[in-house]
């Protein structure tokens, strides 16, 4: 009985999904894919608001502009956008950029979160506060100037 040969090394995970992937052909769909990851990258936030990617076919991708003013600055700008492009991917991807009018969406823009954390209000602050609404008559209206002015004064800080 002979032995058996002996197992190559494990090979990594990685390049079992990269070999997996260029079998079926399907390597090249997510080179493009990349585009939409780096596009705002790319061409920077002002113009990513203006200009989306809408598809890619054959190395031509069309780009999808909000007004003409926009598509005429960028018909100027198209070889360096592809430079950057395929520079970025790392390969030739992108061969031909084709602007057409088109909607684009607004890019979600996360709010910021607050850093600082709310301070009271000084005695002076609030003695201000309760002399103004003394005034005030009616007690909802008086508490709810009241909040508008604790507020105001903590926001302007």
């Amino acid at each position: 009985m002979s032995k058996r040969p002996r197992m190559p090394f494990p090979k990594p995970l990685s390049g079992l999904v990269r070999e997996s992937l260029v079998g079926l052909g399907l390597a090249e769909r997510l080179r493009e894919a990349e585009i939409w990851r780096v596009w705002p990258d790319v061409v920077g936030a002002a113009l990513a608001c203006r200009a989306q990617p809408v598809r890619i076919i054959n190395g031509t991708l069309t780009v999808a502009v909000s007004s003409a003013p926009w598509m005429q600055e960028l018909r100027f700008m198209t070889a360096m956008m592809k430079e950057k492009l395929n520079t970025c991917l790392g390969d030739e991807v992108v061969r031909e950029i084709v602007l057409k009018a088109g909607r684009v969406d607004k890019p979600t823009v996360e709010a910021p979160e607050e850093v600082t954390a709310a301070q009271p209000l000084t005695p002076q602050q609030s003695a201000l506060i309760e002399t103004e609404a003394a005034a005030i008559e009616d007690p909802e209206t008086r508490q709810a100037f009241i909040e508008l002015m604790q507020a105001s004064i903590k926001q302007s800080r």
